[in-house]
């Protein structure tokens, strides 16, 4: 079986985000409305710091990744 980037050319843009990080971000608020967690995503995109909320509330998460 090939490496996991053949499969999937979405994982050649993620940058290195640790445990920690993720956490930190999950105890924050969407970074265009303010709304805080718990549905919170982070972009995972190289040198992105984004936070947005999900599909629960105004889905800005998905918004930014168009």
């Amino acid at each position: 079986m090939g490496d996991a980037r053949d499969l999937c050319p979405h994982l050649d843009c993620i940058g290195e985000v640790t445990k920690e990080d993720l956490l930190l971000k999950s105890k924050g608020t969407c970074q265009s409305c303010g709304v805080a967690g718990p549905n919170l995503w982070a972009c995972l995109q190289v040198t992105c710091p984004y936070v947005g909320c999900g599909e629960s509330f105004a889905d800005h998460s998905s918004i930014h990744a168009q």
